[in-house]
């Protein structure tokens, strides 16, 4: 059944790196588990000796072009000043649970005055240090290519079901191939959905839909798609991200209610494809057309993206592709992420 990937929920590593071996020399998968943790490794085996290749992404705070260093400099750095509302919350919440203790009510009464008080406080002087303005002023060609991405991405956020890729291998040995219901590749992926926001501390003119990836929030803003890991910030420009958009074929557990079922396999194939009989919960499972949305940029961000309803993701590609020519123009002159507040 050649060209059709199995979609499995792996969880861990599967098969641990072997130890090392009597002439004290280490394998390979030994020595890079002790210098990078299991999420971070390029590959992994699973329990069936598949080898799984991740798809690796750039971490955020090296995705930085020129046009827009100054604007994230600002932007990570209101984001690593310290809270005051928390600070205040927190002293006001210890002097309140202190307070209970006396069961006085006018005591607590106080001290809850003081926790609101503190949040006040705290919210009015953190407002113009750890927040930042981003102001877009749009002309009508910009506007428009802007709109067409929204769109696309509203298409995209029509299916029922939205996965991000985490990894995939090749099938190569037939115990993996049988208990993989003949498929010919295995893909290691997590649901996610399309939202509208902000990310926190951000204000602007434009909320732009947002894509979670694999851990980044991903934030689809006129001039770039800002991307958000562990409270640091990069930013993407449309004109270096290439897209590609094609069909996949899984077999699914069960088949999400917008999907195009294109044939049926079994849950434990036997070397003619046909069902094994060994197993007593052996059932018949469908084979779903999905899409499947590829993006990579010049600067090392990654992302692999599969939707359930097919026929949808067509215009992204090409709505990035106008956006990013539109862009292009700035690449020289000031950012639209322009104003810090304050």
């Amino acid at each position: 059944m050649s060209g059709v990937y199995y979609r499995k929920t792996l969880g861990g590593l599967g098969r641990k790196p072997k130890p090392a071996t009597s002439d004290g020399k280490e394998d390979y998968a030994s020595e890079i588990s002790r210098i990078a943790p299991n999420e971070k490794l390029p590959t992994y085996i699973t329990e069936d000796g598949v080898l799984m290749r991740r798809i690796i992404s750039a971490e955020a705070d090296v995705l930085v072009s020129e046009s827009h260093s100054e604007a994230l400099r600002s932007l990570n750095e209101a984001r690593e000043r310290p809270s005051f509302t928390l600070i205040l919350c927190v002293a006001g919440g210890v002097g309140l649970a202190f307070s209970l203790v006396s069961q006085n009510p006018l005591i607590i009464g106080l001290f809850a005055a003081l926790l609101v008080v503190g949040y006040l406080v705290g919210n009015m002087i953190d407002l113009p240090r750890r927040n930042v303005v981003f102001a877009y002023n749009l002309d009508p060609e910009a506007e428009d290519c802007y709109k067409t991405l929204v769109a696309a991405i509203d298409r995209i956020a029509s299916a029922s079901k939205i996965w991000f890729v985490k990894a995939q291998g090749d099938i190569t040995n037939l115990n993996a191939w049988k208990r993989n219901s003949g498929a010919s590749s295995l893909v290691d992926n997590k649901e996610t959905t399309v939202s509208y926001a902000l990310p926190k501390g951000i204000a602007s003119n434009v909320t732009p839909p947002m894509i979670n990836i694999d851990g980044k929030n991903c934030y689809f803003f006129p001039d770039c798609i800002l991307v958000e890991e562990n409270k640091r910030f990069g930013a993407v420009r449309y004109e270096t991200v290439r897209t590609a958009v094609r069909d996949q074929r899984m077999i699914m557990d069960t088949a999400p209610s917008d999907a195009t079922v294109v044939g049926q396999t079994w849950k434990y194939v036997n070397k003619k494809g046909g069902p094994d009989r060994r197993f007593k919960d052996n059932r018949q499972l469908p084979i779903c057309l999905f899409e499947e949305i590829g993006m990579v940029s010049e600067g090392g961000f990654k992302g692999l993206l599969q939707v359930s309803k097919h026929g949808i993701s067509g215009a992204y590609g090409g709505a990035v592709s106008e956006l990013g020519r539109i862009t292009k123009e700035l690449k020289d002159a000031a950012p639209l992420l322009i104003t810090k507040d304050g």
